[in-house]
C-alpha cells in the first residue's frame, strides 16, 4: 500500500520544509516568500498505481461530485496506458548504453526529432558532472516552479548535450537534450519529441 524512494521535492528553506505544488507562488513559498529550492528527498508514497483501475471505476458511482472534482480526481489518479523502448547510444557514456523512454504514442516514434532528459535524469547528472555549461542550466532548472500551471506558461529551454541516439525504427542519429520541461516523476524522465501531438514539441 504504501513504499519509500526518493523523489524531488519544492524545499522551503525559511520555513524547512517540504512544500505542494500549489503553495509555491512563482517560484516562492506562499508563506515565506523566499525562492523555493528543488531537492531530492526520501518520501514516503501511496502505491496508487495498483489501485488506479478500481479507484476511476468508483469515480463513475460519485453521481453527486461536481464534473469539474471529478475530473480532478481523475487527472491525481493519473492512470496512463503506454509503453517504454530504448534507444541505445551512439557511444556509451558512463556505462550507460541507451535511454529508456515512456510514451503513450509509440505510433509517433517514426517522426522522433531528439530526445528530452529531465535535468535530474541520471545521465544528465552525469554529463553535468562532466560540463559546467550543462551543471549551470540544471540548477537554473531546479528553480523552476512544477506547477501543471507555471509549466505550461514557462519558456521551453534546452542544452544540447552533443550525444545522440539511434532511433529504434532506423534513420539519422537524434540528439540528446535536458529539457526543462521534461519531469523525472513522469514515466522515465526522458521523452522522445515528435514535432506534432503535443505543443511542447512545438515550443
Amino acid at each position: 500500500l504504501v513504499y519509500r524512494k526518493n523523489a524531488m521535492v519544492n524545499w522551503d528553506p525559511i520555513d524547512m520544509t517540504v512544500l505542494a505544488n500549489e503553495q509555491v507562488i512563482d517560484g516562492k513559498g506562499w508563506r515565506s516568500n523566499v525562492e523555493v529550492e528543488r531537492r531530492e528527498l526520501t518520501q514516503w508514497f501511496f502505491n496508487i498505481s495498483s489501485m488506479s483501475g478500481e479507484l476511476l471505476d468508483a469515480l463513475d458511482h460519485l453521481e453527486k461530485w461536481p464534473a469539474k472534482v471529478r475530473l480532478m480526481q481523475e487527472n491525481w489518479i493519473g492512470k496512463s496506458r503506454g509503453l517504454e523502448m530504448t534507444f541505445p547510444l551512439s557511444t556509451p557514456q558512463d556505462g550507460c548504453d541507451g535511454i529508456t523512454v515512456y510514451t503513450t504514442r509509440p505510433d509517433t516514434l517514426v517522426g522522433a526529432s531528439f530526445l528530452g532528459l529531465a535535468s535530474n535524469h541520471p545521465l544528465a547528472q552525469s554529463l553535468a558532472a562532466q560540463n559546467p555549461a550543462l551543471e549551470a542550466f540544471c540548477a537554473e532548472c531546479k528553480k523552476m516552479d512544477t506547477t501543471e500551471a507555471a509549466m505550461e506558461k514557462a519558456e521551453k529551454k534546452g542544452f544540447d548535450t552533443g550525444i545522440t541516439v539511434q532511433n529504434p525504427l532506423g534513420g539519422a542519429p537524434l540528439p540528446v537534450w535536458v529539457a526543462n520541461f521534461v519531469m523525472m516523476d513522469y514515466g522515465t524522465g526522458a521523452i522522445f519529441a515528435c514535432p506534432a501531438h503535443d505543443q511542447r514539441d512545438l515550443d
